[in-house]
């Protein structure tokens, strides 16, 4: 890998790989009948995905549809419903929860799923507070986020639907609702509102997850991740990780376009900078032995990247410019911008 990535030394046994089944983290039972379902319009997706051991009730007959969720059982869900795991990360030591979320209890029972969900890179803030009642925009934008980058979405510009109330939409998740209806994951209400601000029903939660994994069943991504991503693609992480710093911005370039490790550094840089997010810096030019396969114009802004830690040269001190950059390297690389932005406030 081009990037910084940690070696990683850690077992995860399956049965932590799938703890707490449930919707909140309490016992699951596959063969009970949740009584208090009867005037729930969503009530065969919840048993539906009951039978999938995906989400579980209070108790044994009580699924409590119309209580409200926390972001700590949210990402428990989104855990359970995507299969979220660990199996193919090594860490150096022991992860810990705090080591992603600032205020997450390493001994508390959500602390696993905080860890699978980090660093399967959902989209979670770092102040995430575990015990805050989700929003429907929150929760949605974290589901929408999570399908696409987890299973390679090819990522979309849907054509904008009117939302009558879309001037409470938080900016920064305001395409990931877009495409939340493009998908089919949430539709808005009979008035045209979603009640972005309303805190999020168990039921409704249940209801989106059960959306997102139907699209799923036809809309299996058409790469792996070794596969380069699009132009639009490309756009869309950079645009997104700029929602992250409170900026929103419409980037042009031409879908057809390949994007390289070269063209992706060069446009996040470029974007950044312009955003006023990274200042231009007087650089130190780092050796990169294979310079001369970069083109001229987008020197200055690999280097830049290499002196933020945005990127680094692979051990033979090349940067291998041509090639195809894949979802999981230019989501790393949109990452480390992120947090050199984010450094350089402090």
């Amino acid at each position: 890998m081009n990037m910084k990535k940690t070696i990683k030394t850690f077992t995860l046994t399956a049965a932590t790989a799938l703890l707490s089944l449930s919707l909140v983290g309490q016992s699951f039972a596959a063969t009970s009948s949740f009584t208090d379902l009867n005037n729930i319009a969503s009530k065969d997706k919840i048993i539906a995905l009951q039978e999938s051991g995906i989400v579980g009730g209070i108790t044994s007959t009580l699924f409590s549809p119309q209580e409200k969720i926390t972001a700590a059982q949210s990402v428990q869900l989104l855990v359970n419903a995507l299969g979220l795991n660990l199996d193919l990360v090594r860490f150096v030591k022991e992860p810990k929860a705090s080591d992603y979320i600032t205020n997450a209890s390493n001994d508390a029972w959500y602390a696993q799923a905080l860890i699978v969900a980090a660093v399967n890179n959902v989209d979670l803030p770092k102040d995430l507070n575990p015990d805050k009642k989700l929003t429907r925009e929150e929760f949605t934008h974290q589901l929408v986020r999570a399908i696409e980058v987890s299973k390679n979405l090819p990522l979309i510009n849907p054509l904008v639907v009117d939302i009558k109330d879309g001037d409470q939409l938080t900016v920064d998740y305001s395409g990931s609702i877009q495409r939340g209806l493009k998908y089919g994951i949430i539709t808005l209400n009979t008035d045209g509102t979603f009640n972005p601000k309303a805190e999020i029903t168990r039921a409704e939660a249940a209801e989106e997850v059960y959306n997102a994994l139907d699209y799923l069943k036809t809309h299996q991504a058409p790469v792996t991740s070794n596969d380069p991503i699009s132009a639009a693609q490309g756009v869309q992480l950079i645009t997104d990780a700029l929602g992250k710093l409170g900026t929103d911005i419409k980037i042009k370039i031409d879908p057809d376009a390949k994007m390289t490790r070269e063209s992706f550094t060069y446009l996040l840089i470029h974007t950044f900078q312009t955003s006023e997010k990274l200042p231009m810096i007087k650089l130190n030019p780092v050796e990169i032995k294979d310079n001369d396969k970069i083109d001229l114009s987008n020197v200055g802004a690999i280097q830049t990247a290499l002196a933020l830690d945005i990127v680094e040269l692979n051990a033979d001190g090349t940067f291998h410019p041509q090639d195809g950059i894949t979802l999981t390297d230019a989501t790393e690389i949109a990452t480390q911008a992120v947090k050199a932005v984010e450094g350089l406030k402090k």
